[in-house]
């Protein structure tokens, strides 16, 4: 994780907000008025939602269009717990939070320069989700599963998981 984490305040500009990230290299912000968080700005929020929209930058503040309801990630947490949680919730950056305290950002570059086959998970994830929605329900589909990590032509889901037969049972057992 990124321990230095650049925040800004809500009440900053959108045009200061993009200053501040091409200054520092980053692709997001991290949202806080005073030590409390309120959210994220990514550089794909500003092109999505002021620049797709010719909405001028100095005139809107990066609180109207942050994203708010933080998924967040404890600093004690296991890396591969950390690439399932971007995977299935199509995040690339977590906020790595201890006791209400930011203390850093993880991001889907940290993972993959850390831990590369941890890449495959989150390629895996991502197309078994789009599999399962796909289908409209919770059927079965072939990928990895959860619990084990072997390869299998059908797993289903088990309280938000996708298991191989043999985990399902074995967890279904308990």
């Amino acid at each position: 994780m990124t321990s230095n984490v650049i925040t800004a305040d809500p009440k900053t500009t959108i045009a200061d907000a993009a200053v501040l990230m091409s200054r520092f290299k980053i692709g997001c912000l991290v949202i806080r008025s005073g030590r409390e968080l309120k959210g994220l700005i990514t550089e794909s929020d500003i092109i999505e939602k002021v620049v797709s929209k010719n909405i001028l930058a100095n005139k809107i503040t990066i609180g109207q269009i942050m994203t708010t309801n933080l998924i967040l990630i404890d600093p004690g947490s296991e890396l591969n717990q950390a690439a399932r949680l971007m995977a299935k919730n199509n995040i690339r950056r977590l906020p790595v939070v201890n006791n209400g305290k930011l203390v850093g950002i993880l991001t889907s570059m940290d993972v993959l320069m850390v831990s590369p086959e941890l890449t495959d998970l989150l390629i895996e994830n991502a197309r078994m989700e789009d599999q399962r929605v796909n289908l409209g329900s919770e059927n079965s589909v072939s990928g990895i599963c959860e619990h084990c990590g072997n390869y299998v032509e059908y797993s289903d889901t088990f309280d938000g998981k996708f298991l191989c037969e043999e985990c399902k049972e074995d967890l279904d057992g308990e």
